[in-house]
């Protein structure tokens, strides 16, 4: 039963855009009707309030059709489509859903394509460092191609239909700019500002304000227009070609794990290769990120640790590393020191978020991310919002490992990180100026005359 004098409804969750589309009757004819001229609009009605979502749309058809029915039955039609996919969708000849079976079978069948309905010119241009192609870590790892005057957003979220947002570059002051919003399929153009903080690393830290419906800076690119939570942080772009940096935190560790998603060995065609003719005494848990793998944190959850007469590690032919995370960034927000890794084998989540405790000189407390967003309540405990794992580790470096412990919060990411770690071996620098590798080679060969 329907009201012949309805209160309408908003359909702006499910349907709004401007579309064209093809169509074509189960029963009156054969073929598809596919004209450019044919559209759907679904947008807010012009004057009405911003607030105000649209309660109507409008199908204009090129083939003449009898859509001028008197009877009360005629006058209502029914929509069935997918919440995954709209670009398919029926329409019922009558006020009853039962004719409906599913979103390609029906008395009309429908085809709907995006239509851009607006263009807007750029007026300002974002930094060259921030161009590229990243994920929206905040925004179901959506892709998002950055240029000189334009960002170009393009998702598929979980549950409901793609998206395709542009930003135009419309004004800039110190970090923050103002951007006009423009879907392909958009019914109006909206304004809204980005506070995007400089590039380092791998990520690109930003957030983004509310909408606005006028283009005053003043408005839009106030403080009071973002997310002024006492708990709000910075969401992540992370390169989509990314290139591995030293970690922010060094060492060998034993450790023990805690969490839903604890870490187990993962079973290769033979699950435990071995080597037969070594008998293994000592087996311990271990995650390794040494001077000669800067930039990649190494665990095994059950390493033979066994040595030989010289007190020195035994080499097994067969060794398998059971995780390999590759560093990405590291940054430090909210006084918790973050870092972001890459695993390419993690079927859940490539990219992941890590929060840093040091509790003591040699003993560490991590905690990793769900997913590949950093957890707006994520500290370093099991039991906090967003924790997936936690890794509690102590310093388990033997005398001739050469992998001493180096820790930094990256309180300033930016900044080249100068060292100098002198091993049994010998020197190992790490940096990435030039000038200051010269110097450490000076140094370094100072350090290794006195010693010989």
């Amino acid at each position: 039963m329907f009201n012949l004098d309805p209160t309408y409804q908003s359909c702006r969750q499910s349907f709004e855009g401007v579309w064209q589309f093809a169509y074509e009757y189960e029963t009156q004819f054969t073929g598809i009707c596919d004209n450019p001229f044919s559209n759907i609009t679904a947008c807010q009605r012009p004057g009405i309030n911003f607030a105000i979502e649209n309660q109507r749309f409008y199908m204009s058809y090129i083939v003449a059709v009898n859509m001028g029915e008197d009877q009360n039955f005629l006058r209502f039609s029914c929509f069935v489509d997918r919440t995954d996919q709209v670009l398919l969708m029926t329409k019922s000849r009558t006020a009853s859903c039962s004719e409906l079976k599913n979103a390609k079978l029906g008395y009309e069948q429908l085809k709907l394509t995006h239509v851009k309905s607006e263009t807007v010119i750029p007026k300002c241009s974002f930094p060259a460092t921030l161009a590229g192609t990243w994920y929206n870590t905040a925004n179901y790892d959506s892709t998002v191609i950055i240029n000189r005057t334009h960002i170009h957003e393009i998702s598929q979220p979980d549950q409901s239909a793609p998206e395709d947002l542009y930003y135009v570059c419309q004004e800039s002051r110190d970090t923050r700019f103002l951007i006009a919003k423009l879907g392909i399929g958009g019914c109006q153009l909206d304004y809204m500002c980005f506070d995007i903080l400089e590039r380092h690393h791998n990520v690109i830290q930003f957030r983004q304000g509310r909408l606005f419906p006028n283009s005053d800076f003043r408005a839009v690119c106030a403080w009071s227009a973002f997310d002024n939570d006492a708990h709000w942080r910075y969401s992540i772009l992370v390169n989509a070609n990314p290139v591995a940096v030293p970690c922010s935190i060094r060492g060998i560790f034993e450790f023990e794990q805690y969490g839903n998603s604890k870490l187990i060995v993962r079973d290769g065609v033979t699950k435990t290769p071995w080597d037969p003719e070594i008998n293994c005494t000592s087996w311990h848990t271990e995650l390794r990120i040494c001077p000669n793998a800067p930039d990649t944190m190494m665990i095994n959850i059950n390493k033979c640790k066994t040595l030989d007469y010289r007190a020195r590690e035994v080499n097994f032919k067969y060794e398998i590393v059971d995780y390999k995370w590759r560093c990405l960034a590291y940054w430090n927000e909210d006084t918790l020191a973050m870092m972001y890794t890459y695993d390419k084998d993690d079927a859940y989540s490539k990219y992941r978020c890590w929060v840093i405790l040091r509790d003591s000189y040699g003993q560490f407390t991590l905690s990793r991310s769900h997913r590949s967003a950093c957890g707006r309540f994520q500290t370093e405990r099991a039991d906090s919002d967003g924790v997936s794992l936690q890794l509690v580790l102590r310093d388990s470096e033997r005398i001739y490992d050469n992998c001493p412990v180096h820790y930094y919060d990256g309180t300033n990411p930016r900044k080249d990180q100068l060292f100098l770690t002198v091993l049994q071996a010998g020197v190992v620098a790490h940096t990435g100026n030039a000038w200051a590798l010269i110097l450490l080679l000076i140094i370094s060969y100072a350090l290794v005359s006195d010693t010989n």
